[in-house]
């Protein structure tokens, strides 16, 4: 593909001696069919897509509702840089927050803090590297067992000195039900001078993300501290507040945010995995969480943000191309470096001379609302097959696209103006690059909606089991007041998979793969992907 691009680009740059545009002109028709918003506008009179993706997802959100305002104010701005940091908070609607204050260390952090750096006159490499290992150990352990004071000394003194932190952080996510990250680039100036090189939507940092990864990770250490000392209802009371935060932060306009909110909410599965080990378990405390769960606030659709965020970033890369020239997407050689002004202004001409860049726009909507026509399918396995179907499509457009021959053949036999097989390439390669693995994000979602369907199944096991002090031998016995109908597997056709065993259970999903591993996850050597629920008395 890239072979081509440079092909095309230096080929049609001979032209341009002949050419001549306008600075002033705009070069898209400003419309729905082509750059699908018409307002806002940037003074140059293109669409400020920036603007409306913030005016869009800050919705109802206020410094008191907004989750993620609570999480700054606990974590500190360790993850914003120093020019990005008060145009943030200034969008959040809060004061400038300082870096240096009382805020929470996730692990990691603080065992990195504790070793410090390598001192030949304090250690040898060997005991340095040992040291090392200890905390490397042990933090894995407490992210995948339950833990007590006794057994991790070292991660219990991280755990007391941040245990403040962390209620502060369960009390947010029990209080606030709104969540908004602001999209921000320092480096575009105020006075609307927007002449940056790189596009505007596909240059945004995400810093939230991060931070609620993060401190996702120290609930689940939290949630296993419990367990370690059987206290059920606060590890039920942190696995709440973590499947919160996944929920809140795949609220996020991206799929990098919606992505991030999905692996949070698969560590409050994990969380809950390790719940339903506890022999302890009552009946009240099971239908407790299993009400918690059901009133989560649902997972946002992968599918709108495809259909806006998406859609917007592949608008705004064409346009930014159209004014600046291929070498702004790295279409050519991928060079991050900002290009020489001269081949900058020859990059505006072959834009605006050889390229029809509405029927780019035109060409990227078509295929945002192919994605969103097959995302509406209703049944699963339908949509599936049609998602499977389209991702060929694109595969052999983008086979296309990169064969010489195939170009040389539009070229000489097509009928069509070079302009013409100008702009289709150009559309074909934007598309090959700008939209996004479905198989990969729609598998995403699905497993968590699986996974949460997975653990409330496995509650109702566990009350089933206290009541009639087996397992029952077939899913159907669950059907009932606490159960309305059994989910299905959106990984395969024929239902979830379920053995019960002499002391237990085996339930499990095939996961993304659509193969049964026999219950195999990642966590098993060797691994596999089917999402899994094990239980043995």
């Amino acid at each position: 593909m890239r072979r081509t691009t440079v092909t095309i680009f230096l080929f049609l740059l001979w032209f341009t001696v002949a050419s001549h545009c306008s600075g002033e002109d705009l070069l898209v028709t400003i419309g729905e069919k082509t750059t699908r918003i018409t307002n806002p506008l940037k003074p140059d009179g293109y669409p400020d897509y920036l603007a409306a993706l913030n005016s869009h997802f800050l919705g109802k959100s206020t410094p008191e509702n907004n989750l993620a305002v609570g999480l700054w104010k606990i974590t500190g701005p360790v993850e914003l840089s120093p020019d990005l940091k008060p145009l943030f908070f200034r969008a959040l609607g809060i004061d400038d927050i300082p870096n240096k204050g009382d805020y929470l260390v996730d692990f990691a952090t603080y065992y990195r803090q504790r070793l410090g750096v390598f001192d030949s006159d304090n250690s040898t490499l060997d005991e340095f590297k040992g040291k090392q290992k200890k905390y490397d150990d042990a933090y894995s352990f407490v992210m995948a067992n339950k833990w007590t004071k006794e057994s991790h000394p070292e991660v219990f003194q991280w755990w007391k000195k941040n245990r403040s932190h962390i209620e502060a952080v369960l009390k947010i996510t029990e209080t606030r039900d709104q969540y908004y990250n602001p999209y921000i680039l320092p480096h575009v100036s105020q006075d609307g001078d927007n002449d940056q090189f790189a596009p505007e939507l596909i240059s945004i940092p995400l810093p939230g993300a991060i931070q609620a990864r993060e401190v996702a990770r120290t609930l689940k250490v939290n949630a296993h501290y419990h367990l370690g000392n059987n206290d059920i209802d606060a590890a039920m009371r942190t696995s709440i507040a973590t499947h919160r935060i996944g929920r809140l932060t795949a609220r996020g306009g991206t799929l990098i945010e919606g992505l991030v909110g999905v692996a949070i909410s698969g560590i409050a599965f994990s969380i809950d995995r390790q719940i339903l080990t506890a022999d302890t378990l009552n009946a009240k405390q099971l239908q407790e969480h299993l009400a918690q769960l059901r009133s989560l606030p649902a997972m946002p659709s992968f599918l709108d943000k495809i259909n806006l965020s998406e859609r917007y970033m592949f608008l705004d890369a064409a346009i930014h191309v159209a004014k600046h020239g291929s070498s702004s997407l790295n279409l050519s050689d991928g060079s991050t470096d900002r290009p020489h002004p001269i081949v900058k202004e020859l990059g505006k001409v072959f834009s605006s001379s050889f390229v029809d860049w509405d029927h780019v726009l035109r060409q990227g909507n078509y295929w945002y609302d192919e994605i969103y026509r097959i995302g509406s399918i209703n049944n699963v396995h339908e949509r599936t097959k049609q998602y499977a179907e389209f991702e060929k499509r694109l595969k052999t457009l983008a086979r296309e696209t990169s064969d010489p021959v195939s170009l040389a053949k539009k070229v000489l036999l097509s009928g069509k103006s070079l302009p013409a097989i100008t702009s289709e390439q150009i559309s074909n390669i934007m598309v090959g690059l700008m939209l996004p693995s479905l198989g990969a994000v729609i598998s995403a979602e699905d497993r968590a909606l699986m996974e949460s369907e997975i653990i409330q199944i496995g509650i109702v096991l566990e009350l089933h089991y206290l009541k009639s002090k087996s397992y029952p031998s077939s899913l159907k016995a669950l059907v009932g007041p606490l159960l309305k109908e059994l989910p299905q597997d959106r990984f395969n056709e024929k239902g979830l998979s379920y053995q019960s065993t002499p002391k237990g259970y085996l339930l499990y999903s095939f996961g993304r793969d659509r193969q049964d591993n026999r219950g195999r996850s990642y966590d098993d050597e060797p691994s596999a992907d089917d999402i899994v629920l094990k239980r043995q008395r």
